[in-house]
């Protein structure tokens, strides 16, 4: 039997494959999901290891330590504060360059030129089409 951590590393790769082949998973799947994890008990032994591993290895106070530190060193030296008028300002040399770029006349001859490709595409497509249909 898998221990509750392969378990549920092997449900991701499920997921995570069903995904990239195209599934929706809708609240069907969501809903077994959920009755297979209460009967087989894998969140709550996976919960229960973390816990163990918690407080064996004093996982919660290192962690609070760290948030605690973190809190410190952003108050004496304003990371929060400067991070976010530099990103202010780099929001705002994008949005002046991306609306440079657009009113652009390269802009608009590529996208005419984008979207005349993509039409003759379509309508080589179409004729292949009615061509393979009719034979």
């Amino acid at each position: 039997m898998a221990t509750p951590t392969e378990a549920v590393t092997m449900a991701q790769e499920v997921v995570k494959t069903m995904l990239a082949k195209g599934y929706i998973l809708g609240k069907d799947a969501l809903a077994k999901a959920r009755e297979f994890d209460e009967s087989h008990k894998v969140s709550a032994a996976a919960a229960a290891k973390v816990c163990e591993l918690s407080k064996r290895i004093g996982l919660t106070g290192r962690i609070n330590a760290g948030v605690d530190t973190l809190k410190s060193v952003d108050k004496r030296y304003n990371v929060s504060g400067i991070t976010g008028t530099a990103l202010a300002a780099t929001g705002r040399g994008v949005a002046a360059a991306t609306n440079a770029f657009v009113k652009s006349s390269y802009f608009s001859a590529g996208a005419l030129w984008v979207s005349d490709a993509l039409a003759r595409a379509s309508k080589a497509a179409a004729e292949l089409g009615s061509h393979s249909s009719k034979k």
